[in-house]
């Protein structure tokens, strides 16, 4: 995807978060990436977001040209500032709103909010625009990134605030409960509904 980009060219695309750390191969590939200034954005997507997987996955932003421009877009300016040791790292699996059973959904509101603090930390006027916020974003320098041996794993960039000691067991143990007693009646309904299908074959379990 890289070598198909123009020299302004940017490509979103989701991987495994794994890809974040992972070593070998991937190291190498993710160390040359940073090193080229060419990642711009990682972006935490949360749980049980796509059909085909329940586990979080992240999504990418590159960019060819972080330098700084001025870019005009539907008659509007948009002035790019320098941010070529740069970073921003979000982290979205709080976010989300139930839409299916299991599953999730980041509404429009959620998509304008994450993309007005992208576009917000790009241009020149971003300090009085954008704000690192806990637990949802942050601006990484590179050798922070160098650091942590090119690990690209949001939570160790951004902070996060330690809620343990406020956590109302009650409420948290009715949650449980209610998610267990949907899943064992669920399991008896598919128990009662194969020992159905033997029985019109002519079987008892």
């Amino acid at each position: 995807m890289v070598s198909k980009l123009s020299e302004n060219g940017v490509a979103g695309f989701i991987l495994a978060n794994g890809a974040l750390s992972g070593g070998g191969e991937e190291y190498k590939i993710r160390r040359k990436l940073i090193e080229n200034n060419l990642v711009e954005a990682i972006i935490i997507i949360p749980r049980n977001t796509f059909y085909t997987t329940d586990i979080s996955v992240t999504l990418w932003i590159l960019n060819k040209n972080k330098k700084e421009r001025t870019v005009t877009k539907n008659n509007q300016n948009r002035n790019y500032r320098y941010r070529e040791e740069e970073i921003l790292f979000m982290d979205l699996r709080r976010w989300g709103s139930e839409y299916e059973k299991n599953m999730l959904e980041l509404t429009e509101k959620d998509i304008e909010e994450v993309a007005l603090n992208y576009h917000n930390w790009q241009q020149t006027d971003y300090k009085t625009t954008y704000k690192d916020m806990p637990e949802f974003l942050q601006i990484c320098q590179f050798e922070d990134v160098e650091i942590n041996d090119f690990s690209l794993v949001p939570s160790k960039y951004i902070e996060f605030v330690d809620k343990d000691s406020g956590i109302d067991f009650d409420t948290e143990m009715k949650r449980i409960q209610k998610d267990f007693t949907t899943l064992l009646k669920e399991e008896k309904e598919s128990q009662n509904q194969l020992i159905n299908a033997f029985k019109t074959l002519g079987y008892e379990l």
